[in-house]
């Protein structure tokens, strides 16, 4: 119980001052069930503790009120600034059970999630249309990702990539699925929602040249693994993808290799 106070209140806290609370929240429930999705080694062990922490705290401060909520949180540290506690003696400073709410459902991977799978990740770039263009930003992707791994993540062409790879890693697709035949047969799976070089997300269509969508998805053969997409409506806005930022949410919209938009569509 200590993990879950300890680490949660820092995650909470965090959540709490972000620019855009809710979107914290859903990134919040992103990384708890993520880190109950896959085998527990110490950090994902953390990460659970530390999420199951914020979670409960959310909820107390609903289940109690904000005015409530803040002043027994600073009374609480107040009173025991300098002093070993336990959960339990806030539990009972607060007069509650430790409970998680109700899991409302939703997204497993967050973009950000990217670089904690490069481990076992491959890189699958199309080759129907703007081959030159996506096997550039695949190498570039790859010579990035070298920043954080002693190796080069495996980068494959869309029909040569077998089902076995797709199963058993962690998959980045490099350009839309008109151009990648290899994302083409899982766009449906995937959820996502592309017209030739326009594509639409939150019920909001996109068919700028300029425009790019960036999306994070389950592995819909083991859903141990992520998906990455990273499909410009031009070769160009597909290749600006590769300097793009990676935000905490579930997809995010590019335009002229700035984000314009994110959030969670699950």
């Amino acid at each position: 119980m200590l993990i879950p106070f300890t680490a949660g209140s820092a995650a909470y806290h965090r959540d709490l001052q972000s620019e855009d609370f809710p979107k914290a929240l859903q990134a919040r429930w992103a990384a708890y069930r993520a880190s109950r999705s896959g085998p527990m080694n110490a950090i994902q062990s953390f990460e659970l503790e530390a999420s199951k922490g914020a979670l409960f705290l959310d909820k107390l401060r609903r289940d109690i009120g904000d005015d409530r909520f803040f002043k027994l949180m600073a009374d609480f540290f107040a009173a025991n600034t300098t002093k070993a506690v336990t959960a339990q003696s806030f539990l009972h400073s607060a007069g509650v059970k430790f409970e998680l709410p109700q899991d409302p459902g939703g997204a497993i991977y967050l973009l950000s999630d990217v670089v904690k799978h490069l481990g076992s990740a491959i890189l699958v770039y199309g080759t129907v249309q703007d081959a030159g263009a996506n096997r550039y930003a695949a190498e570039q992707l790859q010579t990035h990702f070298l920043d954080y791994l002693e190796r080069a993540v495996p980068i494959r062409k869309d029909f040569e990539v077998t089902g076995q790879e797709l199963r058993q890693h962690d998959v980045i697709f490099v350009g839309r699925p008109e151009t990648n035949s290899a994302l083409a047969q899982w766009a449906e799976r995937l959820g996502i929602q592309y017209e030739g070089g326009d594509f639409r997300i939150a019920n909001a269509d996109h068919a700028s040249e300029r425009e790019a969508l960036v999306l994070a998805a389950p592995n819909p053969l083991d859903d141990q693994h992520m998906i990455c997409v990273l499909a410009g409506n031009s070769a160009l806005e597909t290749v600006k993808l590769v300097d793009a930022a990676m935000p905490r949410t579930e997809y995010a919209v590019f335009r002229s290799g700035k984000e314009v938009g994110s959030g969670f569509v699950r």
